[in-house]
């Protein structure tokens, strides 16, 4: 994985490369998917978010849903920037062999999980917000995979510092503005009410 291809990503070839038996893979780690969440732990190709904050956490746990929201989607966009082995992983949920999803679940329900302890704090049943969190992060995560795979989206060469913040801006744009649809929303809704 960390030599960019999925393709060739699967139990047989780690037993190959690491001259273990398939025995052994399943004893200590259950599977592909235990080795590859191992693997991100030792080698810290996925940093843990609230390392990457520029606050500390009680800080950030304080400010308003949407900001959080906000703060995080740009550091998960820094992440991928920075760590394009994590697109690898990603992308081998799509172009990997079937045993490869079992690693790349890992990975992902592991990133998923941060962000919900670090977003909410615990689970939220603002259904509108955990919508718009979904569909923030899934967009990050696409960009981030094209960036790895096939720079040119929509005409940003997202090889470039300049590119790259464009269009990381115009998802954050589209949260404010839905910020701003919201605080709206609930001015007219305390109006109403008086």
């Amino acid at each position: 994985m960390e030599r960019g291809s999925v393709h060739d990503a699967g139990v047989n070839a780690l037993i190959k490369e690491a001259g273990v038996g398939k025995k052994q893979i399943y004893d200590y780690f259950g599977g592909l998917g235990g080795v590859a969440d191992a693997w991100v732990r030792r080698t810290g190709i996925w940093p843990r978010l609230s390392d990457m904050l520029d606050e500390p956490l009680e800080t950030f746990h304080q400010r308003p849903p949407m900001e959080r929201l906000r703060m995080l989607v740009r550091t998960y966009a820094s992440s991928l920037r920075a760590h394009p082995a994590v697109a690898t992983i990603m992308a081998g949920e799509f172009a990997g062999p079937p045993e490869l999803r079992d690693a790349v679940t890992a990975v992902r329900i592991r990133i998923w999980e941060e962000y919900e302890r670090l977003f909410i704090g615990q689970r939220s049943e603002d259904k509108e917000l955990l919508a718009i969190a979904m569909t923030m992060l899934s967009a990050v995560s696409y960009v981030g995979m094209r960036a790895k795979f096939e720079p040119n989206f929509f005409g940003f060469d997202l090889h470039d510092d300049l590119a790259w913040e464009r269009v990381v801006g115009m998802l954050d744009h589209v949260m404010g503005r839905y910020q701003t649809g919201v605080d709206a929303a609930t001015s007219r809704q305390a109006d109403n009410a008086d």
